[in-house]
C-alpha cells in the first residue's frame, strides 16, 4: 500500500557561495555557479598545511573547499541567549536556530502557535570541530559550565526543541554522508506514525580544524583541484564543504487543509545497510538497488516515471560507477532510447557537505520540481568510460533543462544517498500542481504589519520588503495576500510598524518614508512590551468605514493590543512567502590565543591561559564598608556585589542592571544559575538552596536572602566584588 505523501512546506538554507536564501541557491544552481574557493584564513593557514605530495606527514594536498560566510556571527539577543553562553555554543546550534526560524517563516508557521506542540526535530550532524577547540589543551582556562553544550551532538537538535518549545522527538542522526537524508526519512516515518504533527529535518556541517582534511588526504578522498567532477572520466575525489539546510514537513492532507504553500511532496523513502559487503567503507551496488526498489514499491510509482535523480555523486571513479550502475539497474531499466533518466549532483556546485550533503541534494530536487527545471551538472566533460551510459539509459544534463509533467502527473525525481559505513537511503519526490491565483481587488485598502525585536531589525526588515516589492518575482503576489500573511502567518514582535495602503507601490513608498523618518497618513510605529488581551472589532461594510477600521487597528497594533486577526479575514486568505527576519548578528567565539595559533598553523608564542576576549577582573576588598554600614546599606552592598558577579558570569559590558527583574531575563539560565550560586555561597560562606537560584529570583531578592543568611549566622565575611578594569570606575549606589 502506498505511503501517505509528506509535503515540504518550508525551507531554510545557508550554502557556500554566499547563499543565504532559497532564491540565492536556485540562482546559483540554474546558472551553473561554482562556489568553491581556497580555504579561508580564518579556518587555517592553507600554506602551512598544504603539500602536493599526499604522503607528506601532517599535510593535505587540497587547498580548496566550500565555506559559509559569517559563521562566527549570531543574533543572540533574538533568542534570549547571553553573550557568554553564545560564545561557547557550537556554531552548528546557532546556525540551525536561525535557519530553522527562516524555514518556519518560509512555511508560514507562527512560532507562538507551535509552542508546546509535538513538533519533531531530526538533524544530521557529525562534526565536532568546535567542541575540540573548546576542550582542547590550549583552551582549558576558558572552560566553564557552558562548555558542555558544545561537546554533545544530541544538543544540536535539542537546542531547537528547547528554544521553540517543541515536545516531539528531537534526535541527532549520524549516518555519515547519509545523515541528513536519513533524518528526512525518520521525520517522515515519525509523521506517518503519529509521533509528531509537524517535523523539521535537515543537516549541518562546519569546518574549523585541519585534521579531518589531513586524514582525508591520507585516504586519497579529496580532489586535488578542489572540484567534484561527478561521473566524469577525470573524477579524482570530492571537495569538503560547509552548509546547513532545514525543511518543514507536514502530512500532505494537513498541508492542503491548512492552506500551506508546497514545494514538493515526499512520496516515500527507504533506508538499508550494506551488511557484510565487499568492503566496510566502499559503497555496495546491490544494497543501493535494494533501497531504491523498496522506496518505489512503497510509493506506488514505477521507477521508469522518474525524470531525474539527484545522486550522491562523490566524484570518485569507482563510487560513481557503482552508483550509476545501481540507478540504471532500477530506474534506467525498461526505458526506450531517448527516454534516458538525467542524473546529477549538487556537489559539483557547492562541494561535499558531509552530514548536510543529503539535505542539500533534497533541497535542490525540491526546487527543481517546484521550478520545473533541472539545473546543469558542472565539470562534466568526458563521461566516465566505465559507466555504460546507453545501456543504463542515463545521462548527465549540462545545461538548464525543462522538467515537464508526464501522463498528466507532476514530475517525479528522487534523491540517492549513502554513507561511510554502509547506510543507504533513497527519497522520492513529486511536484504539485500550482493552484490558480485569485485576482486581487484593485485599490482596496489593506493593513500591512511588520515587526521585529529591535529598532535596527525593524529598519532592516523595511529595506528587505522594499527590495522584495521591486523584484520581478513578486509581480504575481497580491497586496491582499501579503497583508494576510503578515497578519496571520507571521510572529508579532515588540517593535512594530503598521500602515494602511491600497497598492504595492504605495506600500514601498510608505516603507521608504519610514526609513527616512517621514510621517505618512495611516502609518504608525511603536513598541509593545507585552501583548494584552485580544479585543474584538466590528467588520466594516462601506469603503470609508473599512479605511477607518484599518486605521484604528493599525494604531492599536503599535500601542498595546494583541488583536485577533482572524476577525479581519473571516474567509481566510492565501499564504505567500515573504522576506525572512533580518538577523542582527554579532561575533561570538571563544578560543584562547594559543589555541587559535595552533589551529591556524601559526607559531605558538602565547600562554594557553591567555584567553581571547577574557576580561581581567581586579578584586576590591569592601569588608570595611560592610562592617560599618547600616543594615539597609549592607543590603545595597550585597546587591552591588551580586550585580558584579552576574556581569562577570555573562562576560558582558558593565551596565546598571535592573535589580527587580528576574535573572532569566538577563540571560542567566540553569547552568549559569548553578555557577552563580556556588560562587556566592562560597564567597559569603552562607547556605542558599540551589532551587532558589533556578527559580530565577531578582537581584534584590537574592541580596535580601543573602543579608538574612548573614544575620542568621552572625557573620561579617570578607566580600570581594569584581570590578572590570577600565569599565567600572566605582561600584557604589
Amino acid at each position: 500500500m502506498p505511503q501517505d505523501p509528506i509535503a515540504i512546506i518550508g525551507i531554510g538554507c545557508r550554502f557556500p557561495g554566499g547563499v543565504h536564501s532559497l532564491a540565492g541557491f536556485w540562482n546559483l544552481l540554474r546558472h551553473g555557479g561554482d562556489a568553491i574557493t581556497e580555504i579561508p584564513g580564518d579556518r587555517w593557514n592553507v600554506n602551512k598545511f598544504y603539500h602536493p605530495d599526499p604522503v607528506e606527514p601532517g599535510k593535505m594536498y587540497s587547498r580548496w573547499g566550500g565555506f559559509l560566510d559569517q559563521i562566527d556571527q549570531f543574533d543572540a539577543k533574538f533568542f534570549g541567549i547571553s553573550g557568554a553562553e553564545a560564545a561557547r555554543i557550537d556554531p552548528q546550534q546557532k546556525l540551525l536556530l536561525e535557519t530553522t526560524w527562516e524555514a518556519l517563516e518560509d512555511a508560514g508557521q507562527v512560532l507562538e502557535h507551535l509552542a508546546g506542540s509535538d513538533t519533531g526535530v531530526f538533524i544530521g550532524v557529525l562534526n565536532r570541530d568546535y567542541s575540540y577547540i573548546q576542550i582542547g589543551e590550549h583552551n582549558r582556562d576558558a572552560i566553564n559550565a557552558h562548555t558542555i553544550v558544545s561537546s554533545n551532538l544530541n544538543l544540536v537538535p535539542n537546542r531547537i526543541s528547547y528554544c521553540f518549545d517543541f515536545t516531539g522527538p528531537s534526535l541527532p542522526v549520524d549516518a555519515g554522508c547519509a545523515s541528513s537524508l536519513v533524518a528526512v526519512h525518520l521525520a517522515c516515518s515519525s509523521l506517518r506514525n503519529g509521533e509528531c504533527s509537524l517535523a523539521l529535518a535537515g543537516g549541518i556541517n562546519v569546518i574549523f580544524k585541519p585534521e579531518i582534511s589531513i586524514a582525508m588526504s591520507k585516504a586519497f578522498l579529496l580532489s586535488a583541484d578542489g572540484r567534484c567532477k561527478s561521473f566524469d572520466a577525470a573524477a579524482d575525489g570530492f571537495v569538503r564543504a560547509e552548509g546547513v539546510g532545514v525543511v518543514v514537513l507536514k502530512p500532505l492532507s494537513h498541508a492542503l487543509a491548512d492552506g500551506d504553500a508546497i514545494y514538493a511532496t515526499i512520496r516515500s523513502s527507504a533506508v538499508n545497510q550494506n551488511g557484510r559487503g565487499t568492503s566496510f567503507t566502499a559503497p555496495d551496488g546491490l544494497a543501493q538497488q535494494a533501497v531504491m526498489q523498496k522506496a518505489y514499491q512503497q510509493s506506488g510509482i514505477l521507477p521508469q516515471q522518474a525524470q531525474y535523480v539527484e545522486t550522491q555523486g562523490m566524484g570518485s571513479s569507482i563510487s560513481d560507477e557503482i552508483e550509476a550502475k545501481a540507478i540504471g539497474a532500477v530506474i534506467g531499466s525498461d526505458r526506450s532510447l531517448g527516454n534516458e533518466c538525467a542524473i546529477g549532483s549538487v556537489k559539483t556546485n557547492i562541494g561535499h557537505m558531509e552530514a548536510a550533503a543529503g539535505i542539500g541534494g533534497l533541497i535542490k530536487a525540491a526546487l527543481a520540481v517546484s521550478h520545473r527545471q533541472i539545473p546543469p551538472n558542472l565539470h562534466f566533460q568526458t563521461p566516465n568510460p566505465k559507466i555504460p551510459w546507453e545501456e543504463l539509459r542515463l545521462r548527465v544534463p549540462q545545461s538548464l533543462e525543462p522538467l515537464i509533467n508526464k501522463d498528466n502527473q507532476p514530475p517525479i525525481v528522487s534523491v540517492n544517498g549513502f554513507g561511510l559505513g554502509g547506510t543507504n537511503v533513497h527519497v522520492i519526490l513529486q511536484g504539485v500542481e500550482s493552484l490558480p491565483i485569485d485576482a486581487a481587488i484593485a485599490n482596496q485598502p489593506q493593513l500591512f504589519l511588520m515587526s521585529a525585536r529591535s529598532p535596527e531589525a525593524l529598519k532592516a526588515f523595511a529595506k528587505a520588503y522594499i527590495e522584495f516589492l521591486t523584484q520581478d518575482s513578486s509581480a504575481g503576489i497580491s497586496l491582499a495576500d501579503i497583508c494576510y500573511t503578515t497578519s496571520l502567518r507571521r510572529s508579532h514582535h515588540s517593535h512594530r510598524l503598521a500602515m494602511v495602503v491600497d497598492s504595492k507601490k504605495q506600500l514601498a513608498e510608505h516603507l521608504m518614508a519610514f526609513l527616512a523618518q517621514e510621517s505618512r497618513p495611516y502609518m504608525f510605529s511603536g513598541y509593545v512590551e507585552q501583548q494584552g488581551r485580544s479585543p474584538q472589532f466590528k467588520i466594516a461594510n462601506s469603503a470609508s468605514e473599512c479605511a477607518q477600521m484599518l486605521n484604528s487597528l493599525a494604531e492599536r497594533y503599535t500601542l498595546e493590543d494583541s488583536i485577533d486577526w482572524n476577525a479581519l479575514y473571516p474567509n481566510g486568505g492565501s499564504f505567500v512567502r515573504l522576506p525572512s527576519y533580518p538577523w542582527q548578528r554579532q561575533r561570538y567565539w571563544q578560543e584562547s590565543e594559543a589555541s587559535r595559533q595552533d589551529r591556524l598553523g601559526e607559531s605558538n608564542n602565547v600562554e594557553a591561559s591567555s584567553v581571547i576576549g577574557s576580561k581581567i577582573a581586579e578584586q576590591i576588598d569592601i569588608v570595611e564598608q560592610w562592617s560599618v554600614a547600616a543594615s539597609s546599606d549592607s543590603t545595597d552592598l550585597l546587591s552591588t556585589y551580586i550585580q558584579a558577579q552576574i556581569i562577570q558570569a555573562l562576560e558582558c559590558e558593565a551596565v546598571q542592571l535592573d535589580v527587580q527583574k528576574p535573572l532569566s531575563s538577563m540571560g542567566i539560565d540553569s547552568l549559569m544559575a548553578v555557577s552563580l550560586r556556588n560562587r556566592i555561597v562560597t564567597n559569603l560562606k552562607i547556605e542558599l538552596p540551589i532551587e532558589q537560584f533556578i527559580a530565577s529570583p531578582s537581584i534584590a531578592e537574592l541580596a535580601q536572602a543573602c543579608h538574612e543568611q548573614l544575620i542568621l549566622k552572625n557573620l561579617i565575611p570578607t566580600i570581594q566584588i569584581a570590578n572590570f578594569v577600565e569599565e567600572i570606575e566605582e561600584l557604589t549606589l
